[in-house]
């Protein structure tokens, strides 16, 4: 990854419906235009995704969705959608007057720039997806609900599980948080975001980054906004129809070229959703990588994003 740098504009983007999106720009203002979509849903952005194009060749867009990050109102779930995701990404390019730009994004990112390029095609150069995730009811159920990702890492999913009592399982692990995240008591909102966190970023890496884990146990309501709109999300949003639409649309974008960056050993999405993906995508690369996980913090994922990103605008050095 390259150097840090600054952001030289940010600002706040008013998009309705009480939202209010941070973003910030940084790199060659006369460079060729390239978004990075966070993942999520409600992660927010960070400094390092701003290193993952060359400062020289690139004009390099983050911005924070609704409710996530520095974006206002902060974890707000009201009028919080898919659709209103993409219909903010084309406000803030219709904003910064881009013509057309490099969508680029992990793991929800991933799923975001695709819909986004299935709605608005014709703004879209190249797509850079790693991690990729297809939003559908199996794929979430792999996360939150026992007999997926809990099948490989059982001792860090069972303080997770054994948080919901068992008689309150019938409608699902999933179903139980989000009823506390949106009812609960402070202090059983903020233990329910730490246990959740805690699974969840046990499975990031290929290694469990006891580092963040000491984190998030430390702060947990640094990840409310995280944990409140990734549950609003799957209760409401994630659907098999997504997977469906994504890899029927997907066959009519043979004009975007598309790279797609899988760990072999990603444990939150499973590379099959990579795979599939790119059977469907005529005009795409598959870069599978032994050894690693999920984040584009992992050294080999963000490896082949920098020379993806450089090969893209011919830079060889």
């Amino acid at each position: 990854m390259y150097p840090s740098i600054e952001p030289y504009e940010t600002g706040f983007l008013d998009v309705g419906e009480g939202h209010r999106l941070y973003y910030e720009v940084s790199g060659n203002p006369d460079g060729r235009t390239a978004v990075f979509l966070h993942g999520g849903p409600g992660g927010g952005s960070h400094a390092e995704m701003r290193r993952l194009f060359h400062p020289e060749d690139y004009r390099i867009i983050l911005f924070d969705q609704r409710g996530a990050g520095k974006s206002t109102p902060a974890a707000c779930t009201a009028h919080n959608s898919i659709e209103a995701l993409v219909e903010d990404m084309e406000r803030l390019r219709g904003h910064l007057r881009v013509d057309q730009w490099l969508v680029a994004g992990g793991s929800w990112g991933s799923t975001l720039a695709l819909f986004y390029s299935l709605r608005y095609p014709e703004s879209v150069r190249a797509l850079v997806l790693t991690g990729i995730f297809l939003a559908g009811a199996q794929e979430a159920r792999w996360l939150a609900e026992e007999g997926g990702a809990s099948e490989m890492m059982p001792e860090w999913f069972a303080p997770y599980r054994d948080f919901i009592p068992p008689a309150h399982r019938k409608n699902g692990l999933a179903a139980a948080y989000d009823t506390i995240l949106r009812t609960g008591t402070e202090e059983e909102i903020l233990e329910a975001v730490r246990l959740f966190t805690v699974w969840d970023t046990a499975l990031l890496y290929f290694d469990v980054p006891q580092d963040r884990i000491e984190e998030v146990n430390s702060n947990p309501r640094l990840f409310v906004p995280l944990v409140k709109i990734y549950f609003h999300f799957m209760i409401h949003y994630f659907r098999d129809q997504n997977r469906t639409d994504i890899l029927e649309g997907v066959k009519k974008l043979g004009h975007i070229p598309c790279f797609i960056v899988q760990g072999r050993h990603d444990l939150i999405c499973p590379a099959r959703q990579a795979y599939d993906l790119h059977k469907a995508f005529p005009n795409s690369e598959l870069h599978m990588l032994h050894g690693t996980g999920h984040t584009t913090r992992e050294p080999d994922i963000s490896r082949k994003v920098v020379e993806i990103t450089n090969r893209i605008v011919g830079r060889t050095d």
